[in-house]
């Protein structure tokens, strides 16, 4: 059984497109009032630990699931015992949470349009954070690091903490819709993802 998590911060979004998205009669929860992604995600994960379920699968309130054998594609990549993490995109680099600007894998349709870095399986270090699929090890084991205080940046490093343990983060070929366009929305937007990094580097140990 796959179950589903989501911070909502608009119920619209979340009816529109997770809820649409998910399968009759798959666990869903969607959380309202977390003070960040990684506050929220981690009270998804905390909900669903030891209960069994093969996979679980958080996603923004806004990524629209539109392949039809994505659950199947999902536990196909889990079923290798040492991958905790699947996406659809990700990164090569480690160092900035900026994974786009290193080598890339995978594609997403965006409002902006199509991303696709051509290959579209393999191995990364940083997987796209609006669709984070956890295997069973990682629910019991992983928690996103809630320093970060934002809701679109820096919790995804949960990447880094996953091969740190010996385990992999793994591009599956996955159609989906982030109903959000490229970039920057706002200077707001920007200065909160640079407060994120600046948590990031002081973290990890790198140098600006």
């Amino acid at each position: 059984m796959i179950a589903y998590g989501s911070c909502v911060g608009s119920w619209g979004n979340f009816r529109d497109n997770v809820v649409e998205s998910v399968p009759p009669g798959r666990p869903l929860i969607g959380l309202e009032g977390a003070v960040s992604v990684a506050v929220g995600y981690n009270t998804i994960l905390e909900a669903y630990r030891g209960k069994g379920f093969d996979a679980v699968i958080l996603v923004h309130d806004d990524l629209e699931i539109t392949d039809p054998n994505a659950e199947e594609k999902f536990l196909k990549a889990l079923a290798e015992p040492d991958v905790a993490l699947v996406g659809v995109a990700g990164g090569m680099g480690r160092d900035s949470l900026q994974w786009w600007n290193s080598e890339t894998v995978g594609h997403q349709m965006t409002d902006s349009g199509p991303l696709d870095f051509g290959s579209r399986t393999g191995d990364v270090s940083f997987l796209e954070g609006s669709i984070l699929v956890f295997s069973p090890w990682a629910v019991e084991n992983l928690r996103f690091d809630e320093r970060y205080p934002d809701f679109r940046s820096g919790y995804d490093d949960i990447c880094l903490t996953a091969l740190d343990a010996g385990k992999r983060n793994v591009v599956v070929d996955v159609d989906t819709h982030h109903h959000s366009p490229i970039g920057w929305k706002s200077p707001e937007v920007k200065a909160k993802f640079m407060e994120s990094e600046r948590i990031f580097r002081e973290k990890w140990g790198i140098g600006s």
